[in-house]
């Protein structure tokens, strides 16, 4: 089967018919093309390294890959196939609060990544031009892109509704869900698998609960299922914002207000063109609204009114209107809370507790943070301005860090480590947040975008977020890449047993003498008995090893 043009076909259906309903879809699920293609996007997804409940990762999953698959298949061919109860960690949030994080296991996620790509081609048919997260082609920039559009001057978006939907994934109603997915799917097997998924359980700390509302953060099907759920409000908020022209003109001569809605996950903001009362008034009916129909909390405390001249946060930005060179116009700046977050990050990276790190790990782990928190904020009005300053305090937390680890001053620590090309060793430098500012770059895409299932559009990966919890240099080892690269350098790189030639990538650095021959291990770690071997000879030696371990027992 053709699996693209399967998913076309269902979306061109939802479509051309927008009451169908579509039937036998369950049978996909049952295919081994359908099946091997998800377990393909599964295993590209970075938490594929993540074990479930049942400790099992990719890995270990692979190792009997088209068996497991074949179990899957035959547990949904029977109607067999049970969700497991989900592993619940927790990541850290704004305020120190931690966040619930829902890890489905390596089988359940194939299943959901399945069910993902029956139902994302039939909804996108359906869902909101102004709704942009969790969806394919789709970025935070096109949503603030879609804000500086409607915030346009002769517009007079000046009154700014924050929606704050308090808990909305943990409060999502599991029977409400169900009936708004059967307006578009009557397939009762495939809704029944879902109605499994949802009750599935949390597994915490040994024990068991069970989930009655939300869906899990964490699974693959849940940002969809999220979207399903809250594309009611979009629906609702459409009778506002996607009126004609000449109705919009002739409620402002009634002394009426206009409204513009932009949504990313269970973020949104309202645009009010009226007074402060008709942004107040859409508020509280809004709040009517989501509780009556969605059974949704709106944070009333949190989901302010504000003139768009006092400026407003979404999505990690502020969006502020002020005076520029000539006129008044709206600019979108990085959001204190943003970058004070990142500091945060930075500092964590480079903590005192953190000496015994490589040099060499601890500048890839801030590069890959400073890189990826600098592509996210880019297009802002005054990058140079606020990347210079966040580049100017890494600098000085870097040096610092060197500082406590090799126990120098700062001129001593500027002097070896610093030059033209940064703060670092060799050629590995620290990334500069100044190396991604422009002051003519902007985001140039459109924002209004066609469904890409029926379109020749490529389809562009899903947008990735700054992580919350990056790697921060971390070694199981510390500063074992720093001992690496010395004994590399010192044996010529040449293994020392058949002597050749090796690279970075064809070798390996091993101990002369195991760490099981140490009362201490970190005292294994000494060069003088570390050598560099070619991956042949360090497996020999590695099995001469466990042998001889073996007869000392």
């Amino acid at each position: 089967m053709n699996i693209g043009e399967m998913q076309r076909k269902l979306s061109c259906q939802a479509e051309a018919v927008r009451d169908h309903k579509f039937g036998d879809l369950y049978s996909l699920l049952c295919r081994m093309d359908w099946l091997r293609l998800a377990h393909d996007y599964v295993e590209q997804n970075a938490g594929s390294k993540t074990a479930g409940c049942d400790n099992e990762d990719m890995k270990s999953f692979n190792e009997e890959a088209e068996g497991n698959l074949h179990r899957i298949q035959e547990g949904l061919r029977t109607e067999t196939f049970d969700a497991s109860a989900v592993r619940r960690v927790y990541i850290p949030k704004a305020g120190g609060k931690m966040r619930p994080l829902g890890i489905p296991s390596i089988r359940d996620r194939i299943v959901q990544e399945a069910v993902r790509m029956i139902l994302e081609p039939i909804y996108e048919a359906d869902f909101s031009q102004y709704s942009f997260g969790f969806r394919p082609n789709r970025c935070t920039m096109d949503a603030i892109k879609c804000i500086l559009w409607n915030t346009q001057e002769h517009k007079k978006y000046f009154w700014v509704i924050e929606g704050d939907i308090s808990s909305y994934f943990d409060t999502i109603n599991h029977s409400r869900l169900m009936n708004l997915l059967r307006n578009r799917i009557k397939d009762a097997k495939l809704l029944n698998l879902i109605w499994k998924v949802l009750r599935a359980g949390v597994m915490e700390r040994g024990r068991y609960d069970d989930t009655i509302i939300g869906t899990p953060q964490g699974g693959i099907v849940s940002p969809l299922l999220a979207n399903v759920y809250i594309h009611e409000l979009d629906r609702y908020m459409e009778r506002y914002a996607a009126l004609p022209q000449a109705e919009k003109t002739a409620r402002r001569k009634r002394g009426e207000a206009n409204f513009a809605y932009v949504r990313y996950a269970d973020d949104f903001v309202v645009l009010c063109n009226g007074t402060r009362g008709h942004a107040e008034a859409m508020r509280e009916e809004l709040r009517s609204f989501l509780a009556s129909d969605l059974r949704l909390t709106l944070s009333m405390e949190k989901t302010k009114v504000t003139h768009l001249n006092d400026g407003f946060d979404f999505l990690g930005f502020t969006v502020r209107r002020s005076m520029g060179q000539a006129r008044m116009g709206t600019k979108v700046l990085v959001s204190a809370k943003s970058m004070s977050k990142h500091m945060d990050k930075i500092r964590a990276a480079c903590s005192p507790t953190t000496h015994e790190d490589s040099v060499a790990t601890k500048i890839k782990a801030l590069n890959r943070i400073i890189a990826g928190w600098c592509r996210y904020f880019q297009y802002t009005s005054k990058t140079s301005d606020q990347f210079s300053e966040l580049e100017y305090k890494t600098f000085w937390c870097f040096a610092h860090w060197l500082g406590r680890k090799y126990k120098k001053r700062m001129t001593e620590v500027l002097r070896e480590f610093n030059s033209a090309e940064g703060l670092g060793l060799d050629k590995l430098r620290l990334t500069g947040h100044a190396d991604f500012s422009s002051a003519t770059r902007t985001y140039a895409k459109r924002f209004l975008k066609p469904n890409p299932y029926t379109t020749q559009e490529a389809t562009e990966g899903r947008e990735e977020l700054p992580s919350s919890c990056p790697w921060l240099g971390y070694e199981k080892r510390p500063g074992a890449a720093d001992l690496r690269e010395k004994v590399m350098v010192r044996d010529g790189f040449a293994c020392k047993v058949c002597k050749e030639l090796v690279t970075p990538d064809t070798c390996e650095v091993d101990h002369i003498l195991p760490y099981s021959h140490y009362k201490r291990p970190v005292d294994a770690n000494r060069l003088e008995n570390l050598w560099t071997l070619c991956k042949r000879c360090h497996r020999e030696k590695t099995e001469m090893d466990r042998r001889m371990e073996s007869r000392m027992r």
